[in-house]
């Protein structure tokens, strides 16, 4: 009797790098990390610029004070903000810009021009709070054997600095110093009319064509005064003639 055939081996087969199910499970988790990355890639694409910590009109003188940095994302917009690897300081503004606005970078000017004017001001005679970057009027009404109309010196200059008077409760008679940047032909009469008139000061929303701006240019042989704006003469002493209705007496 013979022994019936033995069945064939099964060899076990080496797997192949060629399988199609190994080949989409690599594809599929190379695309997973690529699409991660890309994702934390893009949100941790954010850049620091300046920004404001107030209300700013134009003319203003930028100090360390007004700016602050903020970490944001801009994507397509980040070169039309300045970056806060250079500093704004000393440099104006061109137009107005607002509290927690980023500061862009064609809203700056160059160094300032004109000359800063300190005007001393009794508490009861301006606006509270005047503050830097506000816009106002600045009206002299002359006093002693000089007394007459109130006047109107500066138009829509913006204030540089306020100084709060010092020494606890602010009293009415008590000064404070508003700091404000005039055109330099002016400045002296700004200041005769400081001496010989009392002070008022009104706060004004926008600046208008007939502003008085620190940067304009002086005609060859010519020295304005203020009272091309309805203010005194540069001595001090004289009237202009009869204001228009729009430049009205000041606040007293």
């Amino acid at each position: 009797m013979t022994a019936p055939p033995s069945p064939p081996a099964n060899r076990h087969r080496l797997p192949s790098w060629l399988d199609l199910r190994l080949v989409l499970g690599v594809l599929l988790v190379l695309v997973s990390v690529l699409v991660g990355a890309r994702v934390v890639a893009s949100a941790n694409s954010s850049v620091r610029v300046w920004a404001l910590n107030s209300d700013l009109a134009a003319g203003a003188e930028l100090t360390s004070d007004d700016l602050r940095s903020v970490r944001v994302r801009l994507h397509d917009n980040a070169e039309r903000y300045l970056a806060t690897g250079r500093s704004p300081v000393g440099k104006t503004l061109t137009r107005d810009v607002g509290a927690g606005e980023l500061l862009p970078r064609d809203a700056l000017g160059p160094a300032p021009c004109g000359s800063l004017v300190s005007i001393p001001v009794s508490a009861q005679h301006l606006p509270d709070p005047v503050r830097k970057g506000h816009r106002i009027d600045v009206f002299a009404t002359p006093k002693g054997t000089q007394a007459g109309r109130t006047e109107r010196v500066l138009h829509a200059v913006t204030v540089q600095s306020a100084s709060r008077p010092k020494g606890g409760l602010v009293s009415t008679g008590v000064q404070w110093a508003i700091t404000v940047r005039v055109p330099t032909d002016v400045a002296s009469a700004v200041v005769a009319a400081i001496r010989t008139a009392d002070i008022d000061v009104a706060i004004v929303n926008s600046a208008g064509a007939d502003a008085d701006d620190p940067c304009r240019e002086s005609a060859p042989g010519v020295t304005p005064s203020p009272s091309a704006s309805g203010g005194p003469n540069k001595s001090g002493g004289g009237t202009d003639p009869e204001p228009t209705p729009s430049e009205g007496a000041g606040p007293r």
